[in-house]
């Protein structure tokens, strides 16, 4: 949607209604909890979100550089060269809302910023799509009128199996009709805590493309681990429920539950639709108690 179709979207949330999901005991709630980004730069990283998005620098956990955003952080992974694209997997980008689309563009143009897609509007709105240091998309769209980080936006070779993965695992729900589509691609939305997860469908071989859909995605996406976008974290505040329904459920195990000494905290990893690699932490919702700002 070169990001900007949040404005339609939330108009069709309006008339929301969930997908079914297979009859069984509700999934464990869960939150937002992070992206996690590959970067060749930590230092560079955490300037470039400081600066163009109002992110603020800490330590998480006090052990490791990290960036907080409203309720959720980016952690960081050291490389030592420039991590692959995350446009061939299904990561398509992460987002924040805007308010003066004009005026933000101009000057995040002027101070140097990659520009991915120039601004644009749409209505009374706009979106732009920018390059960050090591080639990650990031969107920001004036539709919300705030300045906060606000959605992770995904791809799914079969929407209504995404939906009902996430529906059936992880007790996320559709927030759109089943039938919702934009030019001709099926979409829908879930929502965790102040975090939208957009997922288009990807058209099938053979199928017209909008020019709005990333050309750099084949006919089967590669797993996300390692591109810039390594992957997307969701929290629990005990874990052990969850990575039990989930391996009962034949869900592919990653790595089990294990503390993880560079950044403090007990997690396990799956593999969930389309190559993504996904990351339960056991943490309570808006760790305040583990995260300050760095000192200037």
């Amino acid at each position: 949607m070169r990001g900007a179709f949040t404005l339609m979207i939330a108009a069709a949330m309006a008339c929301a209604g969930a997908l079914p999901i297979v009859a069984q005991a509700p999934a464990p709630a869960v939150h937002f909890h992070h992206v996690h980004l590959n970067v060749t730069d930590s230092t560079a990283t955490i300037a470039f979100y400081q600066k163009f998005f109002g992110a603020i620098a800490t330590r998480y956990r006090g052990l490791s550089d990290a960036l907080f955003t409203e309720r959720s952080f980016i952690l960081l992974s050291r490389v030592a060269s420039a991590p692959p694209t995350s446009l061939a997997t299904s990561v398509w980008h992460i987002g924040w809302a805007g308010v003066d689309g004009p005026s933000e563009f101009a000057w995040r143009a002027k101070a140097g910023i990659g520009v991915h897609t120039p601004l644009t509007p749409l209505g009374a709105n706009h979106y732009m799509y920018f390059w960050g240091p090591d080639r990650e998309v990031i969107e920001v769209f004036t539709g919300s009128r705030n300045h906060r980080f606000e959605h992770v936006h995904l791809l799914a070779g079969n929407l209504a199996a995404t939906l009902r993965w996430f529906g059936d695992h992880l007790g996320l729900q559709s927030q759109m009709p089943a039938a919702s589509t934009l030019g001709g691609v099926a979409i829908n939305l879930l929502r965790v805590d102040n975090v939208n997860v957009y997922v288009f469908e990807r058209p099938a071989a053979g199928q017209p493309r909008p020019d709005w859909f990333p050309p750099e995605v084949g006919d089967t996406f590669l797993p996300s681990e390692g591109t810039a976008i390594d992957h997307v974290a969701f929290s629990a505040s005990d874990i052990k429920p969850l990575f039990e329904r989930l391996r009962r459920a034949g869900v592919t195990i990653v790595r089990p539950p294990a503390r993880s000494a560079e950044y403090g905290m007990t997690s396990f990893f799956v593999r969930g639709p389309d190559g993504l690699l996904i990351e339960i932490v056991e943490e309570a919702p808006i760790p305040e108690g583990i995260w300050r700002p760095t000192p200037r």
